[in-house]
């Protein structure tokens, strides 16, 4: 039987205080895919498998963000990643619209470079749009693992459900 991982909100009361915008959610369990650590806002979920130390290894950053508006969401989750430090992108793909958790979503997926490590990785990632809030998901991992990681990611980020 599979358990969902639910973060809790008491569970964001140590955390600082631009954190506390981090709401509840579930997503479906992961064979590999563990929570690692929750602060400033982002929940990361690692590969369990990964060797320690590795230099990039399969994860899946989640965080609540501010509700974005219907006219201002066409290339949002574009603007929104070119702007993370973790990753280099080359011109970015259009987003997929779609449905996720029952929500407006985007998606895409495109090759980028990790950062500080410089090596290649895979990056699909999604905004989910509800009324009070929006949440980022970006499932990476290096391009080496992600034939075997990319299921359990797309399974992650197809069963995430707002609180």
């Amino acid at each position: 039987m599979r358990r969902a991982v639910l973060v809790l909100p008491f569970a964001l009361l140590a955390l600082p205080a631009g954190a506390a915008a981090q709401a509840p959610f579930r997503l479906p369990d992961g064979e590999r895919m563990r929570i690692v650590a929750q602060g400033l806002g982002w929940t990361v979920l690692r590969d369990a498998a990964a060797p320690r130390g590795a230099a990039e290894t399969g994860m899946l950053l989640v965080r609540a963000q501010r509700p974005v508006p219907a006219p201002a969401r066409p290339g949002h989750l574009a603007r929104t990643l070119e702007n993370l430090r973790p990753f280099r992108f080359a011109p970015l793909p259009g987003e997929t619209h779609l449905r996720l958790g029952g929500l407006p979503a985007d998606m895409l997926e495109a090759p980028a470079t990790g950062q500080p490590s410089g090596l290649p990785v895979r990056v699909r990632a999604a905004c989910v749009y509800a009324p009070d809030r929006s949440w980022l998901l970006i499932a990476s991992a290096p391009l080496a693992d992600w034939p075997g990681l990319e299921p359990e990611l797309a399974r992650l980020i197809e069963g995430f459900r707002p609180g």
